[in-house]
């Protein structure tokens, strides 16, 4: 058996031992079976929540794994997802046989997002695995060329693997702490980029902002020749603490992200949420948001909530783009049977009736208006002309969808 202690730090910044994970070594179809257990420490704590609302209720008991993996998924969670799993595999120096979840977990440490920490109960010491802004230039070469696949001196390779291994996803990112402490995620260009990707997502988030979305402080930022994406950290405190963060992967026990609906996760915030009423109109903006917008990469990784005083709720929206890859359907379906291609705003209005959503009609428009003026957007954060037309036939589509009736006298398209 291998076992793992997990820590949590709490918004306040104090931490305890909440519980441990132990699994068995991989039998020969690669199967792990896995327990998780709180401990008494942890469930007498006046702070104490469950860690996955859904699948791990506080109580005593052992918890046992469904999952081939051999560890539930809010602690999976913790993980990178590809650029960054394949460099922590690289860091920790492990052969294919001990890449499980569990040997990620203990090579991540203390150094994932969110409020959980692992460690085996031996002595370690702690490495800030943050960088700082001076040294962006020289990781966002070594995150080009590790991506490339071409050589990185070990002192680089050391430091991409000390900051980028713990928030990668799908797109070179690295930890960044700023000069009075602030901590943010900064997300680079990959080499063979077909968008200037880090400004469009700049100006996404500004459109977001624009029509009424919360989301995390961000900044645009020139390393050498190249832009970088600083997006704030929100899961961090300002008492230095942390917020617990569990995806909808995670709460809608999907193993894969794209086999879902909006409905379904309308229905954990009904569940789960500590101020539904909220979420759900949040829900539905960023839904609508997504539709304007083409951002079609809308999994359920892409949706969390956190752990706040009040209990859970939805975090801000985040890994917002454009439909810059021209995949035309959303990787998870709307409401009513709507499909995985945009709804009109009839069927939107509809959905947005059937969850109690108010001043949905409102909303349309606060989004429309926000995103009708996208290429002046664009254009104040410098991306080029060939991107914005490639994007334009998508978005122009999109925002017709929105558009209200003829009779309805609302800014039509172009006038």
């Amino acid at each position: 058996m291998l076992k793992l202690n997990v820590k949590i730090t709490f918004p306040d910044g104090q931490s305890i031992f909440c519980g441990e994970l132990f699994t068995t070594f991989p039998d020969f179809r690669g199967k792990i079976e896995g327990t998780f257990q709180y401990t008494r420490e942890y469930l007498e704590h006046v702070q104490a929540f469950p860690l996955d609302p859904e699948h791990l209720p506080l109580g005593p008991q052992e918890y046992y794994v469904q999952r081939p993996e051999g560890v539930h998924g809010v602690f999976e969670d913790a993980l990178p997802d590809n650029w960054g799993r394949a460099l922590l595999v690289k860091k920790a120096k492990l052969a294919r046989a001990d890449q499980t979840a569990l040997r990620l977990l203990e090579a991540l440490g203390s150094n994932g997002l969110g409020a959980l920490s692992f460690d085996t109960g031996k002595e370690k010491t702690y490495m800030d695995s943050s960088a700082t802004l001076h040294e962006l230039e020289t990781l966002v070469d070594a995150a080009l060329n590790y991506d490339a696949g071409f050589p990185v001196d070990n002192k680089r390779l050391q430091a991409l693997f000390a900051c980028g291994s713990s928030p990668g996803g799908a797109r070179p990112k690295v930890l960044v702490k700023d000069k009075s402490g602030g901590l943010w995620i900064a997300k680079f260009p990959k080499f063979n980029d077909t968008y200037h990707v880090e400004p469009i997502e700049a100006a996404t988030l500004q459109i977001a902002h624009d029509a009424g979305l919360p989301v995390p402080d961000f900044v645009l930022q020139t390393v050498g020749d190249r832009k970088i994406l600083l997006v704030k950290r929100f899961d961090v405190t300002k008492q230095g603490g942390r917020h617990h963060m569990i995806s909808m992967q995670t709460l809608l026990n999907a193993e894969g992200y794209y086999h879902m609906s909006y409905s379904d996760i309308f229905t954990v915030l009904k569940k789960h949420s500590a101020q539904p009423s909220k979420d759900i109109s949040f829900l539905f903006r960023q839904m609508v948001f997504n539709i304007a917008i083409g951002n079609t990469d809308d999994h359920l990784k892409n949706f969390c909530m956190l752990h706040k005083d009040s209990g859970f709720c939805l975090s801000p929206a985040y890994d917002l783009l454009p439909d810059i890859h021209q995949n035309r359907e959303h990787r998870i379906s709307f409401p009513q049977g709507a499909g995985t291609l945009p709804p009109n705003r009839k069927i939107l209005e509809r959905i947005g009736d059937i969850y109690n959503v108010p001043q949905v009609d409102q909303i349309i428009n606060d989004i429309f208006q926000a995103v009708v003026n996208w290429q002046d957007v664009f254009w104040q954060y410098k991306v080029p002309e060939d991107d914005l037309q490639k994007l334009e036939v998508s978005i122009n589509h999109r925002l017709n969808l929105l558009e209200k009736p003829q009779h309805d006298q609302s800014p039509k398209l172009g006038g």
